[in-house]
């Protein structure tokens, strides 16, 4: 009974929590803007993205009274050249409330995509397209703009500051831009500059997750870490220096590449881990998932409905969830190289399930060559990251840094090529649309089937058939 009220009480709690939290947020993004044309003053916080005719670029503006971030369409005509992250900017447009573009003649509720919302949910307060001449600051009028932002908001200017320039020092590798776009995009999380052709070609071999900083970056990152502080290991004191490097690091790495929902939840997951280890304590991996939720909900509440939140912790939970049933299908016996492979097929088969039926309620198209595919851009993203980490600690040592530049580009070119082949491939990817509540379905659906195959109990076959039904029924009224 205690600890049912225990376990009430927490999740209502929580729940009150987040509800503040949206309140909260919400009084902060809805903001009346001036329904007239004017001068504003606005400092750029993200990589700017290429469109046709136009820069799309994310400004923080200080007029009018408190910090608002604001979405600009800025022709290419009045700034030629790319806006870079902490430029200072003087424009003249009419800011209003996000908004869906419509086409003449276009209805509403024929959209696919509701651009506004998601732009609230990102934190937009405004948007604005800007026609004429954008006039850049100078370092005093910046200086006194950034001032006057919030701590976080400095953070992430001086933090994308140091990305823009070690995006710089890509520009001397002898790679094409695409293989450029897509180095910068692994490495440092700048998807800006990746092409539409590449993101679809990522997005047909069922590779677009490469792309996206996530754990497997992060892992990357702190076992090099593990391995360059393994002399140390018989200190007395080496587990704390341990801790405090991986954590100061990641952390570092969070900031760095843009603070992306996966990421942090990466990096949560990981300082709960080192934590609760400093402790001696074991530590319990769906806590540690659900604490990071939360966290992660209690600063930006409206990321639960966020795609790259939900796919995240989807495909991490059930991961974890169900490894204790696939270790018990392992054979005791199994030597150590067959082991990694069985860990990774379950790995990358369970998060593919976990994500399979909201990628086909919002993208409408499901990879089937992922397990080719995890094969070849795993190692290559191991390579990349791992290069990238040399080449930049020994860009002082040209001969060293020209090699690391080559094993770069040979590792880009053959990613690049593989991937273009497994998308050319009849069968690659096939296009499902499923409505909202028969991928609401699929969930119960996929835990009652994984287990009839692991108990192998008529109920939960009858349950699978249930809820299989139900799914084709949501489907076929599209609810």
């Amino acid at each position: 009974m205690g600890r049912h009220l225990f376990l009430a009480l927490t999740a209502g709690v929580m729940l009150a929590v987040g509800i503040a939290a949206d309140m909260q947020e919400q009084r902060r993004v809805q903001v009346e803007w001036e329904s007239d044309e004017r001068l504003w003053q606005g400092v750029v916080v993200e990589p700017s993205r290429s469109t046709a005719k136009t820069w799309r670029t994310a400004v923080v503006t200080g007029s009018g009274g408190g910090c608002r971030r604001v979405m600009l369409s800025v022709l290419k005509t009045a700034m030629p050249q790319r806006l870079r992250v902490g430029d200072a900017i003087e424009f003249r447009c009419e800011i209003r409330r996000p908004y869906n573009y419509l086409p003449s003649g276009a209805k509403a509720d024929t959209l696919t995509f509701d651009y506004a919302k998601w732009l609230q949910r990102q934190g937009f307060s405004g948007q604005g397209f800007v026609p004429r001449e954008v006039r850049m600051l100078g370092s005093s009028e910046r200086r006194q703009i950034v001032q006057s932002l919030p701590l976080l908001d400095r953070l992430r200017i001086s933090a994308s500051s140091m990305r823009e320039r070690l995006l710089g020092a890509y520009g001397a590798l002898p790679l094409s831009t695409d293989e450029g776009a897509v180095l910068a995009a692994i490495t440092l999380g700048d998807k800006s500059r990746v092409s539409k052709e590449v993101r679809e070609r990522f997005s047909l071999s069922g590779a677009s997750h490469v792309l996206a900083l996530s754990g497997l970056h992060l892992s990357i990152l702190v076992s090099f870490l593990l391995l360059l502080l393994y002399p140390l290991r018989l200190r007395r004191w080496s587990k704390w220096l341990m801790a405090v490097v991986c954590l100061s690091v990641a952390w570092a790495f969070v900031m760095l590449t843009g603070c992306s929902v996966s990421i942090v939840r990466s990096a949560l997951m990981l300082s709960l881990m080192l934590l609760l280890g400093m402790r001696g304590e074991g530590f319990a991996s769906l806590n540690n998932v659900v604490v990071a939720a939360f966290l992660i909900l209690c600063v930006s509440p409206r990321s639960l409905m966020d795609v790259g939140f939900q796919m995240s912790f989807l495909a991490v939970f059930f991961i974890i969830y169900f490894m204790p049933y696939y270790q018990e299908l392992l054979p005791w016996y199994c030597p150590q190289w067959k082991r990694r492979l069985f860990d990774f097929l379950y790995v990358t088969v369970i998060a593919q399930l976990a994500t399979v039926p909201v990628v086909a309620c919002v993208f409408g198209r499901l990879p089937l060559m992922f397990l080719l595919t995890n094969m070849l851009v795993i190692p290559c993203a191991y390579l990349l990251l791992l290069g990238a980490l040399l080449f930049f600690a020994l860009s002082w040592w040209p001969a060293v840094s020209a090699a690391l530049g080559s094993m770069l580009g040979a590792v880009l070119t053959a990613m690049m090529s593989g991937l273009e082949w497994i998308a050319a491939l009849p069968f690659a990817s096939v296009e499902v649309r499923l409505a909202p509540l028969a991928a609401l379905c699929l969930y119960p659906l996929l835990f009652t089937a994984i287990a009839w195959i692991v108990f192998r109990r008529r109920a939960y076959a009858y349950w699978s058939l249930f809820l299989l039904g139900a799914a084709v029924t949501c489907q076929l009224w599209m609810v």
